[in-house]
């Protein structure tokens, strides 16, 4: 843009090619300034005059310096100055205008802004589709596409570095009481009539992700008496640390406490060790599978105590249906010489509103040789509401 600084009006009358006062005058026309309004009859009509291109260059720098004010100063000094060539300083104006408002029409382009938007919104699997479909309607701009998508991935790559960057760092320096995120649950049953039963169902889940260790702790009660009867009394607590090796391979401890007077025993400890790999490590999509030795001691009700060597395997299983269904399931198998135990806990999770969730699980325990008058496999179904926080 050229720069302009304002006028004067002698400047602009100078530029315009009039002559000074003492100059011989060598036009005779009388300017109509001068003439009454009473007799314009009485004046020949004045003929159009050339815009000097001084004052032309002078009007089309002011346009091109964008300043209303100094636009408006050499405008309104040019047509006082040149009044013959005021159909010039017009013409002048009216190209402008209609010069500036073809650039802003101008060439829409509906693919490229549909890519932009896509782009403005970092959701790389929209981009990389909309970009696909955009060569495809625009294939005489396929190359100015792909170079504005290897833009993009080059940018989203130092992005999501920078932010890999700066998540590590805050979980090296975060505290042990920092980070953790975790659940509660709560369900209850009421019935009368031909059967009188009372239930209540108690949860809590608590998982922190570090930069090399991962926790994971979980407490559950049910407790339920139909005619007058208990007919469940069932308590597990678990603790969980996980330390990373690699992307993949992880090395698992789990501590485990269980009480079940249904099951015939007062308390059931198991401690195990050992390697964990993950299948599956996607956003919607997650598989781990863990296994090694394991120690179970039991305190059963009417029988001796056991204590044993075992071995553990155990899968993880969790699939994001939708952003508001998802489906979990744990399962792990403690083999020994005496039994064998296996459990299991699948459960449906549906979002209803922020941290409120409803959950329909199913629970399994099945035992190979369990207490005398114990049925080998118990099951127990559960609808609860879950709270995050």
């Amino acid at each position: 843009m050229k720069k302009f600084a304002p006028l004067s009006a002698l400047g602009l009358w100078l530029a315009s090619g009039a002559s000074p006062a003492c100059a011989q005058i060598a036009d005779p026309t009388v300017s109509p300034l001068l003439i009454p309004p009473a007799v314009p009859g009485l004046v020949l009509e004045i003929a159009p005059r050339p815009l000097p291109d001084a004052v032309r260059a002078m009007i089309e720098a002011a346009l091109e310096g964008g300043k209303k004010s100094e636009v408006d100063t050499v405008v309104s000094l040019a047509k006082a100055t040149n009044p013959r060539s005021i159909g010039d300083i017009d013409a002048i104006l009216a190209a402008f205008e209609a010069r500036r408002q073809g650039e802003l029409a101008a060439d829409p382009d509906p693919v490229g802004d549909m890519l932009a938007a896509a782009m403005a919104s970092k959701k790389d699997g929209d981009v990389e589709a909309v970009g696909k479909l955009a060569k495809k309607a625009r294939p005489d701009k396929a190359a100015e596409i792909d170079a504005m998508l290897a833009d993009y991935r080059a940018k989203r790559a130092q992005e999501k570095e920078a932010a890999a960057a700066a998540e590590r760092e805050r979980l090296a320096n975060a505290k042990i009481w920092e980070n953790w995120k975790g659940e509660g649950q709560i369900g209850a049953s009421l019935s009368s009539g031909n059967t009188d039963s009372k239930g209540l169902s108690l949860g809590v889940a608590l998982t922190r992700k570090g930069l090399d260790w991962n926790n994971r702790f979980m407490a559950q009660a049910d407790y339920q008496r139909t005619n007058g009867k208990t007919t469940v009394e069932k308590f597990i607590a678990e603790y969980e640390p996980q330390y990373r090796l690699n992307d993949r391979t992880f090395v698992y401890g789990l501590g485990r406490w269980e009480r079940d007077h249904m099951q015939g025993f007062d308390a059931r400890w198991n401690v195990s060790g050992g390697l964990g790999y993950k299948v599956i490590d996607g956003k919607a999509m997650t598989l781990n599978l863990k296994a090694g030795p394991a120690w179970r001691q039991t305190d059963f009700i009417d029988e001796p105590d056991d204590s044993e060597i075992t071995g553990l395997a155990g899968v993880d299983f969790g699939w994001q249906l939708s952003p508001a269904l998802k489906l979990t399931s744990t399962a792990s198998t403690i083999v020994g010489e005496t039994t064998t135990s296996t459990s299991s806990l699948t459960a449906l999770n549906a979002k209803l509103s922020g941290a409120l969730t409803a959950r329909i699980a199913y629970s399994a325990a099945y035992d190979t040789h369990p207490a005398p008058g114990v049925e080998k496999l118990d099951t127990l179904t559960r609808f609860t509401l879950v709270y995050g926080f």
